[in-house]
């Protein structure tokens, strides 16, 4: 049965706080996997407000948990041990970051500027949301699942935990790292706001080769079939359409001028789209992330458990016992690993050994606990 692990190892808060923190984390789990969702299906800008400001919270509660437990460790001096045996470097990548340069200013610019009409606002809402390495750091916050697993044990070996909380960490961090730096390398990077822009402008320009006299035709056609088109003007910056989404469409809108099209006509954009495409990516990891993380933890600890901490468990304690006689189980398709070889040597010799001795001294009425060199010969 699964239960918290009670260890303390220096860098624990008060039980009700780590409670809270666990429960925490599970949270923003399913705030990370609806951030996504509300990006793909395009949801309401007032959706995309409360979520900006939940990530806040949560990353301002992280931010404080790691100050917290860095002041803890540093005192008992333990810090190092915290950062680097205990996973602490997790704490610290999904939180001071988050806050500082993701969550934080998005908030801010959400406060002070409600209703986001300025230009500058805008602009900079835009650029936090198009940077290529920021994008995926919502992926960061899903780490922490990592940190449940490595208080909540399934078995009594320390030596399992440890191992699964590895296993975890690095495939996650893995799929993180490869995923970042997708982003970078033009061929394999999704979601490119820049060539969005110029795949819509290729694509819509022509509609306007021939200006004004097609312009009903195009007008009519963006109206129909291009849903992120915000909207026209003409040759004399004279609005000649616009979306009846404007008012949801202009929170994703390019602010970097208008965008020329043929023969004088500009046009506004929206960029919900390609964030859509990164969002499905982004689902797609999150998706994967948590299917290893929970194979690792309900399969494979069972595995590790059963072929490799179990015998050593038995053993340890059939070495250190007296009275305890139990074999090792040995899994015959696997004889001939070093561990199982170990247990039938256990087996045929330590334990009838043991057990000879134990009658020998039964029949002489000694009552000594340990083995010496005298009864071995």
């Amino acid at each position: 049965m699964l239960h918290i692990h009670k260890q303390r190892h220096g860098e624990h808060l008060p039980e009700f706080i780590e409670t809270a923190i666990i429960i925490a984390i599970l949270l923003v789990v399913g705030h990370t996997i609806t951030e996504e969702i509300s990006i793909i299906y395009h949801w309401n800008h007032e959706w995309s407000v409360r979520l900006a400001y939940a990530a806040f919270g949560f990353d301002l509660l992280f931010s404080l948990e790691f100050t917290a437990r860095a002041i803890i460790t540093a005192r008992h001096g333990h810090f190092r041990l915290y950062m680097l045996k205990q996973r602490g470097w997790i704490d610290l990548m999904s939180s001071f970051p988050l806050l500082l340069f993701v969550s934080g200013p998005v908030a801010a610019v959400m406060f002070f500027s409600l209703d986001m009409e300025g230009s500058g606002a805008m602009q900079m809402l835009v650029i936090l949301k198009t940077a290529k390495a920021i994008r995926v750091t919502r992926i960061l916050r899903l780490i922490r699942v990592i940190k449940i697993f490595g208080r909540i044990q399934n078995t009594n070996s320390a030596m399992t935990n440890r191992q699964i909380a590895t296993i975890s960490t690095i495939s996650v961090v893995s799929l993180v790292v490869v995923l970042t730096i997708s982003q970078f390398v033009p061929f394999l990077s999704v979601g490119d706001h820049n060539e969005y822009l110029a795949q819509r402008t290729r694509e819509l320009s022509p509609l306007f080769d021939a200006g004004g006299i097609a312009e009903k035709s195009a007008v009519d056609y963006i109206g129909k079939s291009a849903d992120d088109v915000i909207d026209i003007h003409d040759p004399n910056n004279i609005l000649v359409y616009q979306s009846p989404e404007i008012n949801q469409l202009k929170w994703t809108a390019y602010h970097a001028g208008r965008i020329p099209l043929k023969n004088g006509y500009t046009m506004s954009l929206s960029y919900y789209r390609v964030d859509a495409e990164h969002a499905r990516l982004s689902l797609l990891i999150l998706i994967i992330i948590l299917s290893l993380i929970l194979s690792f933890m309900f399969i494979y600890t069972g595995i590790f458990a059963h072929q490799i901490s179990d015998p050593i468990y038995i053993m340890d304690k059939g070495f250190r016992e007296w009275d305890y006689n139990l074999e090792v189980k040995v899994n015959q398709d696997y004889l001939h690993e070093e561990i199982f070889q170990l247990a039938q040597i256990y087996n045929a010799r330590w334990l009838p050994l043991k057990n000879q001795v134990h009658n020998y001294r039964k029949s002489k009425g000694d009552v000594k606990s340990v083995l010496s060199v005298k009864d071995l010969l």
